[in-house]
């Protein structure tokens, strides 16, 4: 499709984006796809970089596409990725059930202090540290979640980043520990601190949805404590709620 670069035309910027938009919704950029730069679409449709970058900024306020530094632009859209609560399971099998490719971008593991409700589920004291894996995970290498995960001193969880790589649920059941059979989980809205925004590639102070889960093994005790902050512009959850006689 080409430019009306005609006087009775729409403006040029608006003829972009609507092209471009066109594409994201045919298909040819998918979730998590690169779009050309800039200066690639200053040459295919012989417009200036300030059309060009108005066209992109107006698609990015419409939720279709996210700049990042040093990233290029990728598509957003079809960013509700959707979860339906009927069991406890990974974000790697989420990505995957979404046919979305799990990846993990960053890991850190220390011993930090547990929050206070999370000490209190755990029946420790105010103020006493846990092991605390950190990690930011993708979908199609685009961050998606920055996850805090506290475990149970009792599982004697090694300070090993290599272990800690793709699902840790995985790595729980490999070592017969095994994942959570029970959840409990809180959810709340925030808007991102500097810290989280530059984890997730976002602008401090956008929407995140927080997702706390307290997970209980078959004997009922708690074995993990996880603050889940999700990029509110690429997650959602749905409930399915049955009337009973």
């Amino acid at each position: 499709m080409n430019l009306d670069f005609s006087k009775e035309a729409l403006p040029l910027y608006v003829q972009l984006k609507t092209i471009i938009k066109n594409e994201i919704l045919d298909g040819k950029y998918s979730y998590g796809d690169q779009i050309p730069s800039e200066m690639e679409y200053e040459k295919k449709y012989d417009v200036s970089r300030i059309t060009v970058r108005r066209a992109i900024s107006d698609l990015e306020k419409e939720g279709y596409v996210v700049r990042s530094r040093g990233k290029g632009t990728h598509v957003i859209y079809n960013h509700t990725i959707e979860e339906r609560f009927s069991k406890i399971r990974s974000f790697t099998d989420e990505m995957r059930a979404v046919n979305l490719k799990p990846g993990t971008s960053y890991t850190s593991i220390q011993y930090e202090t547990v929050p206070e409700d999370g000490a209190r589920a755990f029946g420790i004291k105010e103020g006493e540290k846990l092991v605390c894996v950190c990690r930011v995970r993708t979908g199609n290498d685009q961050p998606i979640v920055y996850f805090k995960t506290f475990f149970s001193k009792n599982l004697n969880v090694p300070l090993d980043l290599d272990v800690y790589g793709e699902s840790l649920y995985q790595w729980l059941n490999k070592q017969g520990i095994n994942q959570p059979c029970r959840a409990v989980e809180n959810f709340k809205a925030i808007n991102a601190s500097k810290e989280i925004a530059d984890r997730l590639e976002i602008k401090e102070n956008d929407a995140l949805l927080v997702r706390t889960r307290y997970g209980y093994n078959k004997e009922n005790e708690m074995i993990e404590y996880t603050i889940a902050y999700y990029r509110g512009d690429a997650y959602s959850f749905s409930v399915e709620l049955n009337s009973q006689a």
